[in-house]
């Protein structure tokens, strides 16, 4: 009887255990998220859109079919219209698509050879940003089902309406760097461009190595001559789209 009872007592503390591992790596997630969109908040910009690119290795060999079913499941778990979802497969490769008035999904598989396939999504949303933690955790759910070597990028982007001063750009820079907890690895500046990468503490997932150094926060400012208006860009770890 005495076995009994410590076995279920431990049996108690080890799922006890499993539940607040869950919980604090579910309220890490959220709190990086939060301080993102707060960050993007804080520039006072307007927002345009956000953007979320992923990709992921499979380490195992599957076929055409199996390759078509998961990245089909990937775009319907993603979007509430499945019946809207696109497929198209050539050779080696499966393209699926959905694109409604505000969000475009793109998800590319790539069957290389018996033993590696990738998978690679890109969702854009110019309508709301406040959805961002959902979809970023759906995603990474759904990929996490199916490999262990997965990337994800976030980027957010937002718009002012006019030129802005260096004083105003060292201010906005110096609030997102405050409020992640961030710290300037590097800097890129030209005429009307801007590009600073840092390390985040909130972001330690998403490090990356760069000039033997770590960073996972990108920030880009570009001003556009032709429609006097300047672009900001807030990613993690770093920009994938072209600015």
């Amino acid at each position: 009887m005495k076995l009994f009872k410590s076995i279920i007592y431990i049996c108690l503390i080890t799922i006890s255990l499993c539940s607040v591992a869950m919980i604090y790596g579910e309220t890490r997630q959220s709190q990086w998220i939060d301080k993102f969109i707060d960050s993007f908040e804080l520039t006072n910009s307007n927002f345009k859109f956000y953007n979320i690119k992923a990709n992921m290795m499979i380490e195992k060999d599957i076929d055409m079919n199996e390759l078509q079913n998961i990245c089909l499941l990937i775009a319907q778990n993603l979007t509430n219209n499945k019946d809207e979802v696109c497929l198209k497969t050539e050779k080696s490769q499966v393209y699926v698509n959905y694109n409604d008035k505000n969000t475009g999904i793109s998800i590319v598989g790539i069957k290389k050879n018996a033993k590696e396939s990738y998978i690679i999504v890109d969702i854009l949303n110019n309508k709301v940003y406040k959805n961002i933690e959902n979809i970023y955790t759906k995603l990474e759910n759904e990929l996490s089902e199916y490999s262990n070597d997965v990337d994800i990028n976030v980027c957010i982007a937002g718009e002012y309406t006019k030129k802005l001063k260096k004083a105003k750009i060292s201010d906005i820079l110096q609030k997102i760097l405050y409020n992640m907890y961030a710290e300037k690895i590097s800097d890129i500046e030209e005429e009307n461009f801007l590009s600073v990468n840092a390390y985040s503490k909130l972001l330690k997932e998403n490090n990356l190595k760069y000039l033997d150094r770590e960073i996972n926060l990108n920030i880009g400012i570009r001003y556009s001559e032709d429609d006097d208006k300047t672009m900001i860009y807030i990613a993690t770890p770093i920009i994938k789209i072209d600015y």
